[in-house]
């Protein structure tokens, strides 16, 4: 919707607080932002009256009361009503309010248009605003039933996604939810996403708690271990320190040299070749060849042959086969058997 058509609003407004007394008007004004876009707290309202903010919020509470009246039946107020409700009912009953200040005048920054728009919603009888918390931003409802709806399934959403532990392609995340017994959620799904302060989705659209580093890298560390996770294969810290930088994340450019020293300190990847990470949840071990040769033969019931001794380590070093025989010739260690096994060297 074009601003300049909207614009229309804020004049309506004005006409429709002209007539009510001087302060009440400017309590109003400046507690909607009518002006300027920029709400002023109860406190900063009082100290420039020398009242206490609980006279402000009286006197504000009586302004808009008296203005609802008023506004019974204005036909202008009434299609201001009806065209944020039909935008909110498209989007599942509740809306971000930035969402709905962008959808309305194509902008969700603070403005006179969108506090003029906030001020008409809030004169009507069944639509309701919902005040940021640490969980969810600022929204707007159509009713008050439809807020606690959304506010309950939101709880079952996040608390399906704390059981669940782990980040879930958008594209089925609503039927394993539903199917996990968070009912309701189809239709609502992308206003949660875009209420929601604790749940988001990464840049490989994947759903998860915020909290997680799989949604929101906090650092190298992390990013390296997104970006290798979706590889799915072990890389070298320069082909990390790429996939960083090519997805983007912040935008901000990842060194390879800090890649490869954040590696060496996580004991979430682990060096398989030489620059080589994969990640310790894929079964990787840390350690040197010596070391994975040494747990080989440990956890074997009998001596193994050479060939499957070669083939069980290049499954978890990306190394060359001469290396694996070099270290198997350490005799103090390791046993070659006279039917060409190897075992371990019994101490």
């Amino acid at each position: 919707m074009n601003i300049n058509n909207v614009s229309a609003v804020s004049k309506m407004v004005a006409n429709l607080v002209k007539n009510i007394p001087a302060r009440n008007k400017d309590v109003i004004s400046r507690r909607f932002g009518l002006k300027n876009g920029k709400k002023e707290t109860l406190e900063s309202i009082g100290k420039s009256y020398g009242i206490t903010r609980e006279r402000v919020r009286q006197i504000e509470e009586f302004a808009v009361n008296q203005l609802r009246k008023v506004s019974e039946g204005n036909q202008e107020v009434e299609k201001y009503v009806a065209l944020a409700k039909n935008i909110i009912n498209g989007n599942g009953e509740v809306m971000r309010e930035k969402d709905l200040f962008r959808a309305f005048s194509g902008s969700e920054a603070d403005s006179a248009v969108n506090s003029s728009l906030a001020f008409v919603l809030s004169l009507d009888k069944d639509i309701v605003r919902f005040s940021e918390n640490e969980n969810l931003h600022a929204l707007w409802a159509v009713s008050a039933d439809a807020l606690n709806d959304f506010k309950n399934l939101a709880a079952s959403t996040v608390a399906f996604i704390e059981k669940n532990k782990k980040v879930i392609p958008e594209s089925n995340f609503v039927t394993l939810a539903e199917n996990g017994g968070v009912s309701g959620l189809a239709g609502k799904f992308k206003a949660f996403l875009s209420v929601s302060k604790i749940v988001s989705k990464n840049i490989f659209n994947e759903i998860g708690l915020v909290s997680w580093p799989e949604i929101k890298p906090k650092g190298v560390r992390d990013k390296a271990f997104l970006v290798l996770k979706k590889g799915s294969t072990p890389k070298h810290f320069g082909e990390i320190a790429k996939s960083i930088n090519t997805v983007g994340f912040n935008g901000k450019k990842a060194n390879v040299q800090t890649v490869h020293n954040e590696l060496i300190k996580d004991g979430r990847f682990i060096l398989v070749g030489r620059g080589t990470y994969a990640l310790s949840e894929w079964g990787y071990k840390a350690g040197t060849v010596k070391d994975v040769l040494v747990d080989l033969l440990k956890s074997s019931s009998k001596p193994l042959p050479k060939a499957t001794i070669v083939s069980k380590v290049l499954n978890s070093r990306m190394v060359k086969e001469n290396t694996i025989l070099l270290n198997l010739q350490d005799s103090k260690i390791f046993m070659k058997n006279e039917d060409g096994t190897y075992s371990l060297r019994k101490a």
